[in-house]
């Protein structure tokens, strides 16, 4: 039950993001649209305005490379990330998912 509280909370407030791309991008299912690494590239891109490098395609590889640019973009900017890592996310692991949500709702709002 809170989790999927969180979970559409999380989910209008990135998609509120999103919304502001170039070209707007849309999450459906949190933890399944997350797992390739474009939509969260997508995110930190809205809210950095910074382009992110990515990968093409859609096999395992490009997921964890594009994950893996996302989660160092965020070391760089000094987010901590605490039990966040690629497997996980791929996974969908919804824990993992709202707690990497969340620590990005926290960066940008304290940041700004």
């Amino acid at each position: 039950e809170h989790e999927q509280i969180q979970k559409r909370t999380f989910t209008n407030w990135i998609n509120a993001q999103l919304a502001k791309g170039s070209p707007p991008s849309f999450v459906s299912d949190l933890f399944c649209d997350l797992r390739d690494g474009s939509k969260l590239l997508d995110l930190l891109e809205v809210m950095s305005g910074q382009m992110m490098k990515r990968q093409k395609g859609r096999g395992v590889f490009q997921q964890r490379a594009n994950i893996e640019t996302a989660l160092k973009f965020l070391k760089k900017k000094n987010v901590k990330l605490v039990n966040i890592n690629i497997p996980d996310i791929i996974d969908g692991r919804p824990s993992i998912i709202l707690g990497l949500v969340w620590t990005v709702i926290l960066h940008c709002h304290v940041s700004t």
